[in-house]
């Protein structure tokens, strides 16, 4: 038995064995995320990490992406919408809070949450994946903080994330050069917990890892996360509010207007 939900931008379900999967399905826009997945993402995990037949939650995205960042598209349509001025502060602050809010929440459940990623995780979706407590990969995906090159600074607590798992070196190199990190070297870097042939292998090994948790003590479940994250995840919540007030700033800057407008130009 499944119990399924299936919206636009997301679709969810959880099965009788307390396995909870959330897939962003936007394939056509390579799943970025509008606030339409942003508050559906945010929502589910609210809701799972409250049910007491939850033990385990998949993320993963639809059509061979796991996500592409942030739906620039869309920023660019608000920004264009007040002329020249751009973004005013208000706008800015509140598309940063959107990715910053669903990092935080992926970050607050009380279960397991495993990122299955095959294809690219950029931008906040590279801080959408790893805010997961365990990360699989196929050989052909990559992790990519897109920000610096459209004039924008890491959000959704990647600062915080990478540098601890790759450490301050190795973080700076791919928050301020904005190039990809690719599976195999991302493995070897500690950023992530195993890499797969393709996407059937991707599944099976995720499949093994969600049986073997659902099958543990909730209770259990909960507390040992909670134990790790006191010490692994105690700069969490200051990184955010951090990026929050830098990426506001940024928003509003000449040059992210000029990188979004042709982004945008680009796509059309």
């Amino acid at each position: 038995m499944s119990d399924e939900i299936s919206q636009k931008a997301i679709v969810t379900s959880v099965d009788d064995r307390g396995v909870a999967r959330l897939t962003i399905s936007r394939p056509e826009k390579m799943n970025a995320l509008d606030t339409e997945a942003n508050l559906g993402i945010k929502a589910a995990m609210e809701e799972w990490s409250e049910r007491d037949d939850v033990r385990v939650i998949v993320i993963d995205g639809a059509g061979g992406s796991f996500s592409a960042g942030a739906d620039v598209v869309s920023i660019n349509s608000q920004s264009a919408g007040n002329g020249a001025s751009g973004l005013d502060a208000g706008q800015a602050r509140g598309i940063i809070s959107a990715g910053s809010e669903l990092a935080r929440a992926v970050r607050s459940v009380q279960v397991p949450v495993i990122a299955s990623v095959d294809g690219p995780a950029a931008g906040i979706g590279a801080s959408l994946a790893l805010a997961a407590d365990l990360i699989y990969t196929t050989q052909r995906s990559y992790f990519l903080l897109a920000f610096i090159n459209i004039g924008l600074m890491p959000d959704g607590g990647a600062s915080m994330l990478f540098a601890s798992a790759v450490g301050r070196v190795r973080a700076n190199e791919l928050a301020l050069l904005g190039e990809k990190l690719r599976a195999p070297e991302a493995l070897a870097a500690g950023l992530i917990n195993g890499v797969y042939d393709d996407r059937p292998a991707l599944d099976e090994a995720v499949e093994k890892v969600t049986a073997k948790l659902a099958g543990k003590s909730r209770s259990a479940l909960r507390l040992t996360k909670s134990a790790l994250d006191a010490h692994a995840m105690s700069g969490f919540d200051a990184a955010i509010e951090r990026e929050l007030e830098g990426q506001t700033e940024l928003l509003q800057s000449p040059e992210f207007q000029a990188a979004i407008a042709a982004f945008a130009g680009a796509k059309k």
